[in-house]
């Protein structure tokens, strides 16, 4: 028995294609896992209030805050090194 030509031709292409398909397409495993809710606990939520940081120094000087956030607004104010801390000037007009 002999194969044609053809006949071994079509199998060598279709042989490759499988071939080249196994290889492009890789292996693909899907798991999916079920994965426990922890039990609802009652929330506890700690509030921390701090004050703003009120002064910032730099080697020329330093901003100061000035005002307290809810019947003065909050405003800095240069002071340069050296130089005692001035009265505070009013605060700006909205």
């Amino acid at each position: 028995m002999q194969i044609s030509h053809v006949g071994l031709r079509a199998f060598s292409l279709a042989a490759s294609t499988v071939a080249l398909v196994s290889v492009l397409a890789g292996c693909v495993y899907r798991s999916e896992k079920t994965v426990p809710v922890p039990a609802a606990s009652p929330a506890t939520t700690t509030i921390v209030v701090t004050q703003p940081q009120r002064t910032v120094t730099y080697p020329e000087g330093r901003y100061e805050l000035y005002g307290d956030g809810k019947t003065t607004p909050y405003y800095w104010v240069w002071v340069p090194a050296g130089a005692t801390a001035p009265t505070p000037p009013p605060p700006p007009r909205l």
